[in-house]
């Protein structure tokens, strides 16, 4: 810029003695601007941030492990980081060390389905109420409860103290209980207070996209008017299946149930709860309402003389239960083109709070209210599929109604 200044000077016919004070000035001015840029750039203008709203950002990253990360950046963001309300954790796996000559029970442990199946099949001719008796014969040969197969998320979370909405995800261990093969589609979702409120399966034992050629059209369309004035059976090897079904998802739900007894008693503030798992096969909700009854529940074991510790520490029982079950050989679902065979939709209360096929208000309707309850992430074509299935389902006439005695899951 200088040079050019001066060159046009010498052309007009000044000296460079002439222009000196000239340059000087220009050399000054340029220097400041230089010098606002780089000031511009060093400053903070994420500090110059009210408190309030930079509390809003932090409680938008919901991410537990960015949070922490938050805490060495600065002391300022170390102070918000405990104030944040809403939280999501992805608990890492926990590799047990399997010993020698304790192989056989650590099986039994992290695959409970191989004994499940073993029982159901030995007592499948008798009435449903024995399976119970499993679940107090494996709670007994099961390895001590510090062998989780999970880290326990109080560790994580101690650095929060104000935490309003948790959200929780198991590690996914390959096939999950209640999957004998790969095509086998299961999900559940559970409420919980104190005990369990209600639970929702479906399951399929193959779920695939339906291709249509022209010149079937007419024969699939007959086949499925025909099945559909023939009311489905289900045989005994379909039933036990669904058997083991409903019990690895109850199980399942027992469990997580039973991880956020330790969790609420830590976060008095906590109002709303989900826990998932990395297969997105199972989803526990538990909003204010059913928090609260937990935390009395929680508070009364300790006015009797028990500590906080042993009172969270108390398994979840399943109470006595009534299930409602609807079942098709082959559900068409047109509207987003899947055919799911074996499709089974099981609606599951406790007993105490009336059997699932008293007059009034029908079970279905709160089925068709639990649907949003599923966990299929961001796949849309997936909610869309378990909906319109879910739907189908409860507009069949023939269902199972079937009571289960209660148990301890462990």
């Amino acid at each position: 810029m200088i040079s050019l200044i001066a060159n046009e000077e010498f052309i007009n016919g000044s000296s460079l003695e002439d222009q000196q004070p000239h340059l000087v000035k220009q050399q000054h001015e340029d220097h400041q601007e230089l010098e606002e840029l780089f000031q511009e750039e060093e400053e903070d203008r994420f500090g110059q941030l009210p408190d309030e709203l930079v509390l809003t950002i932090f409680d938008k990253i919901i991410d537990a492990k960015s949070l922490v990360r938050c805490l060495s950046v600065s002391k300022r963001f170390a102070s918000f980081v405990p104030h944040v309300d809403s939280v999501s954790l992805r608990l890492p796996r926990h590799h047990l060390a399997i010993r020698k000559g304790s192989s056989s029970s650590s099986s039994q442990t992290l695959r409970p389905v191989k004994l499940l199946k073993t029982l159901l099949n030995k007592f499948v001719a008798k009435p449903l109420r024995l399976l119970h008796h499993f679940v107090a014969a494996k709670s007994s040969r099961s390895n001590p409860r510090g062998n989780l197969l999970y880290h326990s998320p109080n560790e994580v979370l101690k650095g929060f103290k104000e935490i309003k909405s948790l959200q929780l995800e198991f590690p996914g261990y390959g096939a999950e209980v209640g999957l004998p093969n790969d095509e086998t589609f299961l999900k559940w979702n559970s409420q919980f207070g104190n005990k369990l409120k209600s639970c929702t399966i479906i399951g399929a034992t193959s779920i695939q996209r339906k291709t249509i050629s022209r010149s079937n059209n007419s024969n699939e369309a007959k086949e499925h008017e025909e099945q559909g004035r023939v009311e489905p059976v289900l045989a005994d090897e379909d039933l036990k299946l669904r058997i083991v079904w409903m019990v690895s998802s109850l199980i399942a739900a027992s469990a997580r149930h039973h991880l956020m007894k330790q969790v609420v008693s830590n976060f008095p503030a906590l109002s709303n709860v989900v826990v998932t798992d990395g297969n997105k096969q199972g989803k526990l909700c538990m909003e204010e309402e059913e928090l609260a009854e937990l935390r009395t529940s929680l508070n009364s074991s300790m006015e009797t003389g028990s500590s906080p510790e042993s009172s969270s520490m108390e398994r979840s029982m399943i109470p006595d239960l009534s299930m409602k079950l609807w079942y098709a050989p082959q559900l068409e679902l047109p509207a987003s083109g899947y055919v799911m065979k074996g499709a089974t939709l099981i609606a599951i209360r406790p007993l105490e709070d009336g059997t699932v096929n008293r007059k009034g208000k029908d079970v279905g309707d709160h089925v068709l209210g639990s649907v949003a309850g599923f966990d299929c992430g961001d796949d849309e074509e997936h909610k869309a599929v378990i909906g319109e299935a879910v739907r189908e389902m409860v507009k069949m006439k023939k269902t199972y109604v079937m009571e289960m005695t209660s148990f301890e899951p462990f």
